[in-house]
């Protein structure tokens, strides 16, 4: 038994799907663009946090500076409050007492290590003391406090390539 296509007119074809409005369209373009404005400004704030958290070794830099050009604001502003307590610089008095006689100070950055929210600088400083040159290895700690690097600590290592006990 054979069948045969059926004669006469053929069944309508299905109707094609209405398109959509234009405001669907543009409803759906302008939720497209606020979620990629979102993510453009969320892009920009992570970027500005990235790139202000600061330089603990410009921070080392600005001690330096602040001692050379006896500079209380800077020295203030790169030492935490516990680290002028300790060296007994608590005010800009006492910190233009403690500089007075400070000559120039040469200084290298030998070795930075990073540990549990300090970064810690090795540092050779050179400098003159009553006419004779005095070469010393100190570690330097900065913390970050506050979005902050402030200077927390100094350790005398070497003096004159001895070691400090």
């Amino acid at each position: 038994m054979t069948t045969a296509p059926p004669s006469g007119p053929s069944a309508p074809s299905p109707a094609s799907r209405p398109r959509r409005p234009l405001w669907h369209w543009l409803l759906l373009a302008g939720v497209g663009a606020v979620g990629l404005l979102v993510v453009a400004v969320l892009g920009v704030i992570i970027a500005i946090q990235l790139l202000t958290r600061g330089n603990p070794q410009a921070t080392l830099e600005d001690y330096y500076s602040s001692l050379e050009t006896q500079d209380c604001e800077l020295f203030m502003d790169s030492t935490t409050a516990a680290f002028r307590e300790a060296a007994g610089v608590t005010g800009c008095d006492a910190f233009e007492q403690a500089v007075g006689s400070a000559t120039s100070i040469d200084f290298e950055v030998d070795d930075r290590t990073n540990r549990r929210g300090y970064a810690i600088f090795t540092v050779t400083e050179r400098h003159q003391v009553e006419g004779q040159e005095l070469e010393a290895t100190l570690s330097y700690y900065v913390r970050r406090i506050d979005g902050q690097w402030d200077l927390d600590g100094i350790v005398l290592d070497e003096i004159d390539g001895e070691p400090v006990l």
